[in-house]
């Protein structure tokens, strides 16, 4: 004769927590979980499926399921979806309209908010109600563990209890560990929030070739919500042994810094210096600003147009050129400085492709106001992959024309560079 097997039942709730029901008679309770568990049966016991096949398991390990199971519940944020549906996981955020929850089976899931009646969370989230006032951002937080949908609204429940909301105030939603990352985005120190990469290459040929190359490239950006800072740098020197000559030695430094005004409209100011020893260039330094202005802003792409004024100061060194049709067999180019106002005009644009790389690319040009048929162009254009969390491969092009260099020397300078470069972030 088989042995009687005797159950109880366990049941959690969030006010109460696990207790222990002997009773299996009495229906589950409004707000509880019940797992009916046996508590004395053979120490292996056969169960069978509907097709017959026998299964086996321990007393052990169903009283270990059992309360595995309801440790998940326990410790999983539910949504209920307004068709009836359920989804369990952890929820991160919302935010544009879009409920993230975070599963173990399928990764992150977003959800239309609109599409949602209920969220109930195991450990509170922070909801953030954001106004703005002036050039700077309010924020109010209210910790809350369910979100409900009503007639004409919310009702949110907070560690007072349960608060009427507008539909509108329902916006943003974060974990408190997101939303203090956020709240430090809007008033970093100066040394954060700064991302950059930075890239160094070297080249020696000796033998029947005697070549030194070196090539470096920094730049670094610190964006916030209502400014940025831009800094770069780069090099580039290549050295004949054999004929004892340079065959390049150009340098490029600056900074740019853009202040928002609104949403479209933004100030900058610049500083730029570069050295072209092949030209002859001991020194072009130009400063300036002007207004711009956000053609495109967005999350993935962003193209700005500017203008401004600067003004440009450049030192020309003096030198020598072997005349190939003598007397005399030499010709003396004097020392030259030049010194005037310049328009700026230019245009950059950024865009994200895929999740591992970007491309960047900017053109100014610097007509002379003393001599409009004098001017200057500038193009930079970079495109960057990341190969992990501190590695990518970079490419980067850049071009200077000038309209009246030193005579003997050419207007052009083109620059290529490729290679394994570094980034870096300074939360």
């Amino acid at each position: 004769m088989p042995k009687r097997l005797e159950f109880a039942r366990l049941e959690y709730s969030e006010a109460g927590g696990l207790s222990e029901q002997n009773s299996l008679n009495r229906p589950a309770r409004k707000g509880f979980v019940s797992v009916h568990i046996p508590l004395a049966f053979p120490a292996r016991t056969s169960l069978r499926t509907r097709s017959g096949k026998a299964l086996f398991a321990s007393s052990s390990s169903l009283v270990a399921m059992a309360l595995m199971t309801l440790s998940a519940i326990a410790h999983a944020d539910s949504v209920t979806l307004k068709n009836g549906d359920h989804l369990t996981g952890g929820v991160t955020q919302l935010a544009g309209g879009k409920l993230t929850v975070h599963t173990s089976y399928a990764g992150d899931i977003t959800i239309a908010f609109d599409q949602v009646s209920a969220v109930k969370v195991d450990k509170p989230v922070v909801l953030s109600l954001e106004t703005k006032r002036g050039k700077g951002v309010d924020v109010r937080k209210v910790e809350i563990t369910a979100i409900d949908r009503t007639s004409d609204g919310f009702s949110v429940t907070t560690t007072s209890g349960a608060e009427p909301f507008p539909t509108a105030a329902i916006a943003i939603v974060r974990t408190p560990a997101a939303q203090q990352a956020y709240e430090n985005s809007l008033h970093p120190g100066w040394l954060h929030a700064w991302t950059g990469t930075a890239n160094i290459s070297f080249a020696l040929a000796k033998g029947n070739s005697d070549t030194t190359t070196l090539g470096t490239g920094i730049t670094l950006a610190r964006p916030t919500h209502t400014d940025k800072t831009s800094l770069y740098f780069n090099d580039i020197y290549t050295h004949d042994g054999i004929a004892g000559t340079t065959t390049a030695e150009h340098t490029n430094a600056g900074a740019r810094y853009d202040h928002n005004l609104n949403p479209k409209l933004f100030a900058f100011g610049t500083g730029d210096f570069a050295i072209d020893v092949l030209q002859h260039l001991d020194l072009r330094t130009v400063a300036g600003g002007g207004f711009g202005w956000h053609a495109i802003a967005k999350p993935r792409q962003q193209f700005d147009v500017l203008g401004g004024l600067v003004w440009t100061h450049e030192s020309y060194g003096a030198f020598t050129t072997v005349n190939s049709t003598p007397p005399p067999p030499t010709i003396l180019t004097p020392a030259i400085t030049h010194s005037f106002a310049a328009l700026d005009f230019g245009q950059q644009y950024t865009r994200k492709l895929g999740a591992a790389s970007s491309f960047t690319e900017q053109a100014y040009i610097f007509p002379d106001l003393n001599d409009t048929s004098q001017y200057r162009v500038t193009f930079n254009s970079g495109i960057s992959t990341k190969i992990n969390s501190f590695l990518s491969w970079q490419t980067t092009i850049s071009d200077v024309y000038v309209t009246n260099p030193p005579s003997g020397t050419k207007d052009n300078d083109f620059i290529l560079t490729t290679g394994l470069g570094f980034t870096f972030t300074r939360k």
